[in-house]
Protein backbone atom coordinates (compact mmCIF):
# COMPACT_ATOMS: atom_id res chain seq x y z
CA UNK A 1 0.00 0.00 0.00
CA UNK A 2 2.74 2.27 1.12
CA UNK A 3 4.18 1.58 -2.87
CA UNK A 4 1.06 2.75 -4.36
CA UNK A 5 0.75 5.62 -2.36
CA UNK A 6 3.77 6.87 -3.00
CA UNK A 7 3.85 6.05 -6.71
CA UNK A 8 0.05 7.29 -7.07
CA UNK A 9 -0.09 9.98 -4.69
CA UNK A 10 -2.15 12.81 -6.39
CA UNK A 11 -5.00 10.27 -7.24
CA UNK A 12 -5.17 8.95 -3.81
CA UNK A 13 -5.15 12.60 -2.31
CA UNK A 14 -8.13 13.28 -4.76
CA UNK A 15 -9.88 10.63 -4.07
CA UNK A 16 -9.52 11.16 -0.06
CA UNK A 17 -10.78 14.52 -0.90
CA UNK A 18 -13.57 13.00 -2.64
CA UNK A 19 -14.93 10.47 -0.72
CA UNK A 20 -15.68 12.52 2.13
CA UNK A 21 -18.46 14.11 0.59
CA UNK A 22 -19.84 10.63 -0.90
CA UNK A 23 -19.71 9.53 2.31
CA UNK A 24 -21.18 12.11 3.95
CA UNK A 25 -24.04 11.66 1.04
CA UNK A 26 -24.21 8.49 1.23
CA UNK A 27 -25.09 8.97 5.15
CA UNK A 28 -27.65 11.01 4.54
CA UNK A 29 -29.28 8.80 1.52
CA UNK A 30 -29.50 5.88 4.05
CA UNK A 31 -31.40 8.30 6.59
CA UNK A 32 -33.64 9.69 3.57
CA UNK A 33 -35.22 5.63 3.38
CA UNK A 34 -35.03 5.47 6.92
CA UNK A 35 -37.29 8.70 7.11
CA UNK A 36 -39.39 7.60 4.45
CA UNK A 37 -39.77 4.10 5.46
CA UNK A 38 -40.40 5.29 9.22
CA UNK A 39 -42.50 8.68 8.66
CA UNK A 40 -44.51 7.05 5.34
CA UNK A 41 -44.47 3.51 5.31
CA UNK A 42 -42.50 0.27 3.29
CA UNK A 43 -45.20 0.67 0.62
CA UNK A 44 -44.75 4.62 -0.08
CA UNK A 45 -40.85 3.50 -0.31
CA UNK A 46 -41.88 1.05 -2.79
CA UNK A 47 -43.63 3.77 -4.98
CA UNK A 48 -41.34 6.45 -4.05
CA UNK A 49 -38.68 4.23 -5.69
CA UNK A 50 -40.18 3.14 -8.64
CA UNK A 51 -41.29 6.88 -9.63
CA UNK A 52 -37.85 8.00 -8.71
CA UNK A 53 -36.16 5.15 -11.43
CA UNK A 54 -38.55 6.65 -14.62
CA UNK A 55 -37.76 10.33 -13.15
CA UNK A 56 -33.80 9.17 -13.67
CA UNK A 57 -34.49 7.39 -17.00
CA UNK A 58 -35.87 10.62 -17.95
CA UNK A 59 -33.84 12.12 -16.82
CA UNK A 60 -31.26 10.43 -18.97
CA UNK A 61 -33.40 10.59 -22.11
CA UNK A 62 -33.91 14.22 -21.75
CA UNK A 63 -30.06 15.12 -21.21
CA UNK A 64 -29.00 13.07 -24.90
CA UNK A 65 -25.68 12.25 -23.68
CA UNK A 66 -24.56 15.82 -23.14
CA UNK A 67 -23.06 15.49 -19.54
CA UNK A 68 -20.59 12.97 -20.96
CA UNK A 69 -20.11 15.30 -23.63
CA UNK A 70 -19.28 17.90 -22.02
CA UNK A 71 -16.45 15.95 -19.79
CA UNK A 72 -15.28 14.54 -23.02
CA UNK A 73 -15.30 17.87 -25.50
CA UNK A 74 -14.26 20.30 -22.32
CA UNK A 75 -11.07 17.25 -21.50
CA UNK A 76 -10.15 16.63 -24.78
CA UNK A 77 -9.94 19.99 -25.80
CA UNK A 78 -8.65 21.33 -22.39
CA UNK A 79 -10.94 24.57 -22.52
CA UNK A 80 -10.68 27.22 -20.29
CA UNK A 81 -13.42 28.50 -18.46
CA UNK A 82 -15.07 30.80 -20.23
CA UNK A 83 -15.01 28.36 -23.32
CA UNK A 84 -16.29 25.23 -21.17
CA UNK A 85 -19.01 27.88 -19.90
CA UNK A 86 -20.41 28.41 -23.44
CA UNK A 87 -20.40 24.38 -24.22
CA UNK A 88 -22.39 24.88 -20.77
CA UNK A 89 -25.25 27.03 -21.94
CA UNK A 90 -25.41 25.54 -25.30
CA UNK A 91 -25.92 22.01 -23.57
CA UNK A 92 -28.57 23.33 -21.34
CA UNK A 93 -30.71 25.07 -24.25
CA UNK A 94 -30.50 21.51 -26.34
CA UNK A 95 -31.64 19.73 -23.26
CA UNK A 96 -34.20 22.37 -21.91
CA UNK A 97 -35.93 22.19 -25.40
CA UNK A 98 -36.30 18.32 -25.57
CA UNK A 99 -37.68 18.50 -21.63
CA UNK A 100 -41.06 19.67 -23.40
CA UNK A 101 -41.27 16.08 -24.68
CA UNK A 102 -41.82 13.84 -21.02
CA UNK A 103 -43.61 17.25 -19.71
CA UNK A 104 -46.50 17.06 -21.89
CA UNK A 105 -46.21 13.10 -21.81
CA UNK A 106 -46.49 12.75 -17.93
CA UNK A 107 -48.78 15.35 -17.68
CA UNK A 108 -51.24 14.08 -20.25
CA UNK A 109 -50.28 10.48 -19.66
CA UNK A 110 -50.15 9.99 -16.07
CA UNK A 111 -53.84 8.82 -15.86
CA UNK A 112 -53.63 5.83 -18.44
CA UNK A 113 -49.97 4.81 -17.04
CA UNK A 114 -51.16 4.84 -12.94
CA UNK A 115 -54.19 2.83 -13.83
CA UNK A 116 -53.47 0.81 -16.94
CA UNK A 117 -50.15 0.05 -16.91
CA UNK A 118 -48.73 -0.06 -13.25
CA UNK A 119 -52.73 -0.61 -12.10
CA UNK A 120 -51.88 1.73 -9.12
CA UNK A 121 -53.82 4.82 -8.70
CA UNK A 122 -51.60 6.41 -6.13
CA UNK A 123 -49.24 6.79 -8.31
CA UNK A 124 -50.76 9.74 -10.77
CA UNK A 125 -50.00 12.45 -8.75
CA UNK A 126 -46.33 11.17 -8.66
CA UNK A 127 -46.26 11.59 -12.71
CA UNK A 128 -47.96 15.33 -12.47
CA UNK A 129 -45.20 15.66 -10.18
CA UNK A 130 -42.49 14.32 -12.36
CA UNK A 131 -44.05 16.43 -15.24
CA UNK A 132 -43.57 19.57 -13.55
CA UNK A 133 -39.86 18.65 -12.17
CA UNK A 134 -38.69 17.49 -15.20
CA UNK A 135 -36.98 20.68 -16.08
CA UNK A 136 -35.21 21.43 -13.16
CA UNK A 137 -33.92 17.47 -13.02
CA UNK A 138 -32.38 18.12 -16.87
CA UNK A 139 -30.54 21.58 -15.15
CA UNK A 140 -29.55 19.91 -12.16
CA UNK A 141 -27.73 17.01 -14.36
CA UNK A 142 -26.12 18.98 -16.67
CA UNK A 143 -24.86 21.53 -13.92
CA UNK A 144 -22.74 18.62 -11.96
CA UNK A 145 -21.32 17.07 -14.51
CA UNK A 146 -20.14 20.69 -15.84
CA UNK A 147 -18.11 20.98 -12.55
CA UNK A 148 -16.73 17.48 -13.34
CA UNK A 149 -15.69 18.56 -16.96
CA UNK A 150 -14.19 21.50 -15.57
CA UNK A 151 -13.04 19.38 -12.75
CA UNK A 152 -14.31 21.08 -9.65
CA UNK A 153 -14.37 18.28 -7.63
CA UNK A 154 -15.61 20.40 -4.62
CA UNK A 155 -18.57 22.24 -5.98
CA UNK A 156 -19.62 18.45 -7.69
CA UNK A 157 -19.55 17.22 -4.58
CA UNK A 158 -21.40 20.29 -2.51
CA UNK A 159 -24.00 20.58 -5.39
CA UNK A 160 -24.41 16.68 -5.51
CA UNK A 161 -24.62 15.06 -2.46
CA UNK A 162 -24.60 18.32 0.40
CA UNK A 163 -26.98 20.34 -0.64
CA UNK A 164 -29.99 18.50 -2.24
CA UNK A 165 -29.87 15.88 0.73
CA UNK A 166 -30.24 18.25 3.35
CA UNK A 167 -32.85 19.93 1.41
CA UNK A 168 -35.09 16.62 0.98
CA UNK A 169 -34.24 15.40 5.19
CA UNK A 170 -36.14 19.21 5.21
CA UNK A 171 -38.62 18.79 3.29
CA UNK A 172 -39.26 15.32 4.50
CA UNK A 173 -39.48 16.36 8.00
CA UNK A 174 -41.91 19.06 7.05
CA UNK A 175 -44.28 16.68 4.60
CA UNK A 176 -44.26 14.63 7.82
CA UNK A 177 -45.14 16.93 10.76
CA UNK A 178 -47.93 18.49 8.08
CA UNK A 179 -49.49 15.21 7.44
CA UNK A 180 -48.72 14.71 4.07
CA UNK A 181 -48.09 11.27 3.13
CA UNK A 182 -47.20 9.37 -1.02
CA UNK A 183 -46.31 11.26 -3.27
CA UNK A 184 -44.97 14.68 -1.52
CA UNK A 185 -41.87 12.29 -0.91
CA UNK A 186 -41.49 12.63 -4.61
CA UNK A 187 -42.59 16.08 -4.26
CA UNK A 188 -39.90 17.16 -1.47
CA UNK A 189 -36.85 15.94 -3.67
CA UNK A 190 -38.14 17.92 -6.95
CA UNK A 191 -38.37 20.85 -4.29
CA UNK A 192 -34.63 20.22 -2.66
CA UNK A 193 -33.45 19.87 -6.75
CA UNK A 194 -35.47 23.14 -6.96
CA UNK A 195 -33.13 25.11 -4.79
CA UNK A 196 -29.80 23.39 -5.94
CA UNK A 197 -30.46 24.42 -9.03
CA UNK A 198 -30.83 27.91 -8.34
CA UNK A 199 -27.50 28.07 -6.36
CA UNK A 200 -25.66 26.44 -8.85
CA UNK A 201 -27.09 29.15 -11.07
CA UNK A 202 -25.65 31.52 -8.97
CA UNK A 203 -22.37 29.70 -8.90
CA UNK A 204 -21.89 29.19 -12.37
CA UNK A 205 -22.70 32.54 -13.99
CA UNK A 206 -21.75 36.30 -13.17
CA UNK A 207 -23.98 39.16 -13.89
CA UNK A 208 -22.39 40.85 -16.64
CA UNK A 209 -21.56 38.40 -19.46
CA UNK A 210 -17.45 37.41 -20.70
CA UNK A 211 -16.55 38.40 -24.35
CA UNK A 212 -17.69 35.68 -27.17
CA UNK A 213 -15.93 32.70 -27.87
CA UNK A 214 -16.39 30.33 -30.59
CA UNK A 215 -17.10 26.43 -29.52
CA UNK A 216 -18.71 23.82 -31.02
CA UNK A 217 -21.82 24.03 -33.56
CA UNK A 218 -24.89 22.81 -32.05
CA UNK A 219 -25.17 20.36 -34.74
CA UNK A 220 -21.42 19.12 -33.90
CA UNK A 221 -22.59 18.96 -30.03
CA UNK A 222 -25.32 16.77 -30.77
CA UNK A 223 -23.54 14.53 -33.34
CA UNK A 224 -20.94 13.98 -30.09
CA UNK A 225 -23.59 13.65 -27.62
CA UNK A 226 -25.48 10.76 -29.54
CA UNK A 227 -23.92 7.61 -29.23
CA UNK A 228 -23.10 9.01 -25.50
CA UNK A 229 -26.94 9.37 -24.74
CA UNK A 230 -27.72 5.75 -26.32
CA UNK A 231 -24.67 4.31 -24.00
CA UNK A 232 -26.36 6.14 -20.40
CA UNK A 233 -29.50 5.81 -21.40
CA UNK A 234 -28.96 1.86 -22.20
CA UNK A 235 -26.43 1.66 -18.87
CA UNK A 236 -29.39 3.30 -16.58
CA UNK A 237 -32.15 0.88 -18.00
CA UNK A 238 -30.09 -2.17 -17.44
CA UNK A 239 -29.75 -0.88 -13.51
CA UNK A 240 -33.32 0.20 -13.60
CA UNK A 241 -35.13 -2.37 -15.37
CA UNK A 242 -35.18 -4.60 -13.10
CA UNK A 243 -37.33 -2.21 -10.55
CA UNK A 244 -39.51 -1.34 -13.78
CA UNK A 245 -40.48 -4.83 -13.94
CA UNK A 246 -41.27 -5.64 -10.25
CA UNK A 247 -43.34 -2.33 -10.31
CA UNK A 248 -45.05 -4.23 -12.76
CA UNK A 249 -44.83 -8.11 -11.05
CA UNK A 250 -45.05 -7.56 -7.63
CA UNK A 251 -46.71 -5.14 -4.24
CA UNK A 252 -45.29 -2.06 -3.23
CA UNK A 253 -43.83 -4.25 -0.41
CA UNK A 254 -41.69 -6.18 -2.16
CA UNK A 255 -40.58 -3.50 -4.25
CA UNK A 256 -39.54 -1.55 -0.99
CA UNK A 257 -37.90 -4.27 0.21
CA UNK A 258 -35.76 -4.99 -2.78
CA UNK A 259 -35.37 -0.88 -3.38
CA UNK A 260 -33.78 -1.20 0.54
CA UNK A 261 -31.91 -3.96 -0.32
CA UNK A 262 -30.69 -2.41 -3.45
CA UNK A 263 -29.59 1.06 -1.70
CA UNK A 264 -27.54 -0.96 0.54
CA UNK A 265 -25.51 -2.73 -1.95
CA UNK A 266 -25.09 0.69 -3.44
CA UNK A 267 -22.88 1.37 -0.45
CA UNK A 268 -20.14 -0.72 -2.38
CA UNK A 269 -20.59 1.98 -5.62
CA UNK A 270 -19.30 4.34 -3.39
CA UNK A 271 -15.23 3.36 -4.35
CA UNK A 272 -16.28 3.02 -7.70
CA UNK A 273 -18.18 6.24 -8.15
CA UNK A 274 -15.25 8.28 -6.09
CA UNK A 275 -12.28 7.12 -7.94
CA UNK A 276 -14.12 6.94 -11.42
CA UNK A 277 -15.37 10.74 -10.85
CA UNK A 278 -11.91 11.91 -10.84
CA UNK A 279 -10.43 9.69 -13.39
CA UNK A 280 -13.15 10.17 -16.06
CA UNK A 281 -11.86 13.50 -17.20
CA UNK A 282 -8.47 12.51 -16.63
CA UNK A 283 -8.68 9.67 -19.30
CA UNK A 284 -10.63 11.68 -22.18
CA UNK A 285 -7.29 14.72 -21.58
CA UNK A 286 -4.98 11.68 -21.47
CA UNK A 287 -6.58 9.86 -24.53
CA UNK A 288 -6.73 13.76 -26.92
CA UNK A 289 -3.25 14.04 -25.96
CA UNK A 290 -2.22 10.79 -27.15
CA UNK A 291 -0.53 10.00 -24.30
CA UNK A 292 -1.41 5.69 -24.05
CA UNK A 293 1.07 5.24 -21.67
CA UNK A 294 0.24 7.24 -18.60
CA UNK A 295 -3.79 5.86 -19.87
CA UNK A 296 -2.98 3.06 -18.86
CA UNK A 297 -1.27 3.70 -15.77
CA UNK A 298 -4.35 5.68 -14.88
CA UNK A 299 -6.47 3.26 -15.86
CA UNK A 300 -4.63 0.25 -14.19
CA UNK A 301 -3.90 1.90 -11.03
CA UNK A 302 -7.39 3.42 -10.42
CA UNK A 303 -8.77 -0.44 -10.94
CA UNK A 304 -6.52 -0.99 -7.96
CA UNK A 305 -7.28 1.39 -5.73
CA UNK A 306 -11.26 0.50 -6.26
CA UNK A 307 -10.51 -2.92 -5.81
CA UNK A 308 -8.44 -2.30 -2.51
CA UNK A 309 -10.98 -0.50 -0.61
CA UNK A 310 -13.96 -1.74 -2.46
CA UNK A 311 -13.42 -5.73 -1.09
CA UNK A 312 -13.64 -4.85 2.60
CA UNK A 313 -16.82 -2.90 2.00
CA UNK A 314 -18.48 -5.83 0.45
CA UNK A 315 -17.41 -8.76 2.91
CA UNK A 316 -18.73 -6.21 5.90
CA UNK A 317 -22.04 -6.67 3.81
CA UNK A 318 -21.81 -10.02 3.16
CA UNK A 319 -21.82 -10.95 6.96
CA UNK A 320 -23.88 -8.13 8.55
CA UNK A 321 -26.60 -8.57 5.82
CA UNK A 322 -29.56 -8.77 8.28
CA UNK A 323 -28.22 -6.75 10.79
CA UNK A 324 -27.44 -3.54 8.29
CA UNK A 325 -31.45 -4.48 6.72
CA UNK A 326 -32.88 -4.51 10.31
CA UNK A 327 -32.21 -0.60 11.00
CA UNK A 328 -34.45 0.22 8.15
CA UNK A 329 -37.94 -1.85 8.87
CA UNK A 330 -38.73 -5.30 9.84
CA UNK A 331 -39.66 -6.39 6.73
CA UNK A 332 -36.47 -5.18 4.96
CA UNK A 333 -34.94 -8.67 6.37
CA UNK A 334 -36.58 -10.74 4.05
CA UNK A 335 -34.17 -8.81 1.61
CA UNK A 336 -30.94 -10.58 3.01
CA UNK A 337 -30.42 -12.77 0.10
CA UNK A 338 -31.40 -10.08 -2.61
CA UNK A 339 -28.99 -7.91 -1.00
CA UNK A 340 -25.90 -10.72 -1.11
CA UNK A 341 -26.72 -11.33 -4.64
CA UNK A 342 -26.37 -7.61 -5.40
CA UNK A 343 -23.52 -7.31 -2.97
CA UNK A 344 -21.37 -9.76 -5.84
CA UNK A 345 -22.74 -7.44 -8.66
CA UNK A 346 -21.11 -4.51 -7.22
CA UNK A 347 -17.43 -6.84 -6.22
CA UNK A 348 -17.67 -8.05 -10.12
CA UNK A 349 -17.90 -3.88 -11.48
CA UNK A 350 -14.96 -3.00 -8.58
CA UNK A 351 -12.58 -5.69 -9.88
CA UNK A 352 -13.42 -5.47 -13.66
CA UNK A 353 -12.61 -1.95 -13.50
CA UNK A 354 -15.08 1.57 -14.79
CA UNK A 355 -15.21 -0.21 -18.65
CA UNK A 356 -17.98 1.87 -19.80
CA UNK A 357 -16.34 5.19 -18.99
CA UNK A 358 -13.04 3.92 -20.96
CA UNK A 359 -14.66 2.95 -23.70
CA UNK A 360 -16.77 6.55 -23.92
CA UNK A 361 -13.70 8.36 -23.65
CA UNK A 362 -11.76 6.80 -25.86
CA UNK A 363 -13.47 7.01 -29.25
CA UNK A 364 -15.29 3.54 -28.71
CA UNK A 365 -18.48 4.52 -27.60
CA UNK A 366 -20.08 2.54 -30.97
CA UNK A 367 -18.38 -0.81 -28.84
CA UNK A 368 -20.15 0.13 -26.06
CA UNK A 369 -23.96 1.23 -27.62
CA UNK A 370 -23.46 -2.26 -29.04
CA UNK A 371 -22.51 -3.84 -25.72
CA UNK A 372 -25.33 -2.53 -23.27
CA UNK A 373 -27.59 -2.58 -26.24
CA UNK A 374 -27.14 -6.92 -25.74
CA UNK A 375 -27.24 -6.87 -21.71
CA UNK A 376 -30.03 -4.93 -21.93
CA UNK A 377 -32.07 -7.03 -24.20
CA UNK A 378 -30.89 -10.28 -22.48
CA UNK A 379 -31.47 -8.32 -19.04
CA UNK A 380 -35.23 -7.87 -19.94
CA UNK A 381 -35.90 -11.29 -21.04
CA UNK A 382 -33.66 -12.38 -17.96
CA UNK A 383 -35.63 -10.17 -16.06
CA UNK A 384 -38.85 -11.36 -16.64
CA UNK A 385 -38.38 -15.39 -16.34
CA UNK A 386 -36.65 -15.22 -12.91
CA UNK A 387 -39.06 -12.62 -11.28
CA UNK A 388 -41.90 -14.66 -12.35
CA UNK A 389 -40.63 -17.82 -10.95
CA UNK A 390 -38.48 -15.84 -7.97
CA UNK A 391 -39.79 -12.75 -7.18
CA UNK A 392 -37.64 -10.20 -6.14
CA UNK A 393 -34.42 -12.81 -5.49
CA UNK A 394 -35.34 -13.27 -9.65
CA UNK A 395 -34.68 -10.39 -10.04
CA UNK A 396 -31.30 -10.06 -8.26
CA UNK A 397 -30.16 -12.48 -9.98
CA UNK A 398 -30.93 -11.39 -13.41
CA UNK A 399 -28.78 -7.64 -12.56
CA UNK A 400 -26.04 -10.49 -11.34
CA UNK A 401 -25.93 -11.96 -14.50
CA UNK A 402 -26.07 -8.67 -16.57
CA UNK A 403 -23.10 -7.30 -14.70
CA UNK A 404 -21.42 -10.44 -15.57
CA UNK A 405 -21.67 -10.22 -19.37
CA UNK A 406 -21.23 -6.58 -19.06
CA UNK A 407 -17.92 -6.28 -17.36
CA UNK A 408 -16.69 -9.27 -19.22
CA UNK A 409 -17.67 -7.62 -23.12
CA UNK A 410 -16.26 -4.43 -21.69
CA UNK A 411 -12.52 -5.72 -20.46
CA UNK A 412 -12.49 -7.72 -23.94
CA UNK A 413 -13.10 -4.90 -25.96
CA UNK A 414 -10.76 -2.45 -24.06
CA UNK A 415 -7.63 -4.95 -24.49
CA UNK A 416 -8.36 -5.33 -28.42
CA UNK A 417 -9.15 -1.43 -28.88
CA UNK A 418 -6.14 0.11 -26.29
CA UNK A 419 -4.32 -2.96 -25.78
CA UNK A 420 -4.20 -3.84 -21.77
CA UNK A 421 -6.42 -5.16 -19.39
CA UNK A 422 -7.85 -2.84 -16.85
CA UNK A 423 -8.64 -5.73 -14.43
CA UNK A 424 -7.57 -6.25 -10.45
Amino acid sequence: MNLIYKKHKNLIVSFVKNIQFRIFGLGISFLIVLLVNRFFGVGTFGEYSLVMTISQLCTLFVTFGIPNTLIKIIGNGNYNYPTAKKILIKGLKITLLFALIPMVFFYFGGHFLSHSIFKNENLYKYFLVIALSIPILVAHEIFVYFFIATKNFFKFNLFMFVIPNVLLIGFLILFHFLGKGQYFTFLAFSLAIFFTVFFEIITVFEWKPKENVEVQSTKMLLKMATPLFFNGFLLYLLNGTSIIILGLMVDEKQLGIYNIAFKVANLGLLIIVSVSTITTPKIAQLFGENNFIDLKKTIQNATKLISILTIPLVLIVLIFNRTILSFFSPEAINGANVLIVLIIGVLVNAMAGNGDQILNMTDNQSILRNITLICFISNIAISIGLTLFYGILGAAFASLFTNLLLNFLCVFYIKKKLGFYTLF
